[in-house]
């Protein structure tokens, strides 16, 4: 079975610019990329690595290119869909040589890999915040749910609510449709998605559903109806996800950190 990398809403901008006008997120996603590339031969191997949305923060293709750069750094193929920063056809243009990116349209494809099939699908509205999937997608997936094997759906905004109310705000407008469509699958499936900036865990019908963390920033978890609209600088991190049976969802933490020592 496969072992993929989960990266999310790395919110890159163009040069000279931050993200928020506080993020630098060209540097963080550089070192976030270096200490992966020291990593690798304890993650691995791994077949490939899923963005999960919000690749570009401001959808320049300055932001695109020097992303893809430094994702090329891992030497691994890349599987990206958009999300609500995303700008589709910029990213498109910079991901155009990756497995199964359509010419036109819809960012949605399937790929199978070691025995894995990834199924990618488009939320993007652009100008808004919010997620949909549309007629098409769900189309799409409806097929590909036909698989004998496990298989994971990726999308930017998740089928779940955090508790962080300006963020659900945002969310997925029509998780109940997707629902539908995962109901009638007979296949082990596995829903992830970036969007929250952090770790939430749940169930869409019987099928799980697990966030990672963001390259960039983070959300703090405070589900009162005064709390602050605004982003953290940590915690960042990423996922490693492994369709073997027994296999795990694990949040990988990419911060600065001493160690190991003996205990």
């Amino acid at each position: 079975m496969a072992r993929f990398l989960q990266l999310t809403d790395l919110h890159v901008v163009t040069r000279g610019a931050l993200a928020s006008g506080v993020l630098d997120t060209r540097a963080l996603l550089r070192a976030a990329i270096d200490r992966l590339v020291a990593r690798l031969d304890a993650l691995g191997p791994l077949d490939a690595v899923l963005l999960t949305g919000d690749i570009s923060d401001d959808g320049s293709p300055d932001s695109y290119a020097f992303a893809r750069a430094e994702l090329d750094r891992l030497q691994l193929p890349l599987l990206a869909i958009p999300g609500n920063h995303d700008a589709r056809e910029p990213m498109r243009a910079a991901f155009a040589d990756t497995p199964g990116m359509p010419g036109s349209g819809l960012v949605d494809w399937t790929v199978d890999l070691a025995g894995t099939r990834v199924i990618g699908l488009d939320t993007l509205v652009e100008g808004q915040g919010g997620g949909r999937l549309r007629a098409e997608s769900l189309a799409l997936l409806a097929d590909a749910l036909d698989w004998p094997g496990p298989v994971v759906v990726a999308l930017h905004h998740p089928p779940l609510h955090t508790g962080i109310k300006f963020m659900d705000a945002i969310g997925l407008e029509n998780t109940p449709a997707l629902e539908t469509v995962l109901g009638s699958a007979q296949a082990d499936v596995t829903v992830i998605a970036g969007h929250v900036h952090g770790v939430y865990h749940g169930r869409i019908g019987q099928h799980a559903v697990a966030t990672a963390p963001a390259i960039c920033s983070a959300f703090a978890l405070d589900r009162r109806d005064s709390a602050t609209v605004g982003f953290l600088t940590g915690p960042t991190g990423c996922a490693v996800i492994d369709t073997a049976p027994g296999g795990v969802w694990s949040a990988l933490p990419l911060d600065p950190a001493e160690g190991p020592y003996p205990f």
